[in-house]
């Protein structure tokens, strides 16, 4: 799914508008319809028992707010509708919508700059539409000082309608004054690429798309480089891969994964499993000695190949039949280890083999710096925010400030980097970015990175091109542990229950 500019979206609006002869205002009343009818599926929210405050800008968010009303009230729900007077100017889907709700006679005020704030009941419910996507601009204190006052109040559900008021679609904020903070924000047919940066969660809550009927000619000549992954995309993919009658193991590829440390052979039984559960069709482990007891004996299916040493890697050899690798889990940064790491990118640098960089490789890459101009193109690095700051050698100042350091890097190295977190995101070598839409909370556990390499790895070997191992495997890995999470609670998950709920999140994406 596209995520496009804010240009691009008052284009498509416009497109939906001229193609179907239907008036600007017109097309609010069917963005408020989507949003009645999301309230009144939502079987937490009571409308005929806990009235609804909506606050309305002036423009067209603020048309959205009281067309919304009109439709509450008709349900039987009691409204109490506040006309937030910022700017003086009145757009024409305000005083349209304001009209039909004035015939009914609904409750509306103004609120005018330096009045006292309205005395509001938090136990109601709040809607906001006072601001749309089109915000870009500071208020003064006394707005700043009434948001403050409405986040101050703890209402029950507070509903941002699109956007959250006063968040920034396209840049970071200075400060985080003067923005509502929504448990729900239901936003019109495409996600805003905000509502997927860590910083602005605590201010768009959980949001939800409402279609509003977008034309697909008009979305498919949208030219955008942010991406969100969804089921609709992964099927997509996995379609070109599903398995046929009379294949073999050999179909599946052959793949390694490199790794482990006195202590950390852990990692490479959860990558490795992880590897198995999502398809492989061989796969050898390269370890120290310490490690060859416990691989035989919990992941009989692998192939284990020692290294001389007893407890940490010393030297990297690859078999000829080898279609992808996976390198770094668990491996420590033994000045050998570092050693072998530099000498095997040195060997590997001019072979067309698929790789997957996680973990202490990572932090070895962050040392020496140098070796990044090692690796073979579209190789993979899956590092955590931390790793990737120490990757950087700089902190960035914002979220949006970090998203263009991680296409720099890519761009520059001809790499995929996949930034782990809550929408890990994955930046490509031609400058696009794909979030992930699965994933939970759960999942910030020790362990679910290598699960992720493990399988990102799989991908690879099975044939997968680099940019769809990445989706793949960010999304079979966020909807493993989201079936995880809803059998076992967020708080009880670890890394082996998402191997465990691979397959089943393979039945999803086959339905």
């Amino acid at each position: 799914m596209k995520i496009p500019s804010l240009n691009q979206i008052r284009k498509a609006d416009q497109y939906c508008i001229d193609s179907e002869s239907i008036s600007s205002a017109q097309l609010i009343e069917r963005a408020a319809k989507g949003c009645f009818d999301w309230i009144i599926h939502n079987k937490s929210f009571k409308i005929r028992k806990n009235p609804f405050i909506v606050l309305v800008g002036n423009g067209k968010n603020g048309g959205d707010g009281i067309s919304l009303s009109y439709m509450l009230h008709l349900c039987g729900a009691t409204v109490f509708v506040y006309g937030i007077n910022i700017s003086n100017h009145f757009s024409n889907e305000f005083l349209i919508h304001k009209k039909k709700i004035l015939q009914k006679k609904i409750n509306f005020k103004m609120i005018n700059e330096g009045e006292t704030f309205p005395v509001l009941n938090q136990e109601n419910y709040l809607i906001d539409a006072i601001f749309g996507t089109g915000f870009n601009r500071t208020m003064n204190q006394y707005w700043k000082s009434f948001f403050h006052y409405i986040n101050e109040k703890k209402f029950k559900e507070v509903i941002s309608i699109d956007i959250p008021s006063g968040l920034f679609m396209e840049k970071s904020h200075e400060n985080f004054e003067g923005i509502i903070k929504a448990t729900h924000t239901l936003t019109f047919q495409v996600p805003k690429l905000s509502f997927l940066l860590p910083n602005y969660a605590d201010y768009v809550g959980k949001w939800h798309l409402i279609n509003i009927g977008w034309k697909d000619d008009c979305i498919r000549k949208i030219r955008t480089t942010n991406f969100y992954i969804d089921e609709e995309s992964i099927y997509a993919i996995y379609k070109k891969k599903i398995r046929k009658k009379f294949t073999h193991k050999g179909t599946y590829g052959h793949g390694i994964i490199i790794g482990g440390s006195f202590g950390m052979i852990g990692s490479i039984v959860l990558s490795a499993t992880a590897s198995f559960r999502a398809g492989i069709g061989k796969l050898s482990v390269h370890i120290p000695s310490c490690g060859y007891k416990i691989i035989q004996n919990t992941l009989p299916e692998a192939i284990v190949n020692t290294d001389v040493e007893k407890h940490y890697i010393s030297n990297i050899v690859l078999s000829n039949d080898i279609n992808a690798i996976g390198i770094g889990m668990g491996m420590g940064i033994h000045s050998k280890t570092v050693y072998a790491l530099e000498s095997f990118l040195l060997k590997i640098k001019n072979k067309k083999i698929p790789m997957v960089i996680d973990a202490d490789a990572i932090n070895i890459l962050s040392h020496k710096r140098l070796l990044l101009d090692l690796l073979p193109k579209e190789t993979i690095l899956t590092p955590h925010p931390k790793e990737f700051k120490r990757l950087l050698c700089q902190s960035w100042k914002n979220d949006y400030e970090k998203l263009h350091f991680l296409k720099e890097m890519s761009t520059k190295h001809k790499i995929f980097i996949v930034l782990k977190g809550a929408h890990s995101v994955i930046s490509t070598p031609n400058g696009n970015l794909y979030f992930n839409s699965t994933g939970n909370p759960g999942m910030s556990t020790s362990g679910s990175g290598d699960v992720l390499t493990g399988m990102i790895m799989s991908f690879l070997s099975q044939g997968y091109s680099p940019k769809e191992s990445c989706i793949m495997g960010v999304y079979l890995h966020g909807l493993a542990g989201d079936i995880a999470s809803k059998k076992l609670s967020e708080e009880a998950l670890i890394a082996n229950d998402i191997i465990h709920h691979i397959g089943e999140a393979y039945l999803k994406i086959k339905i």
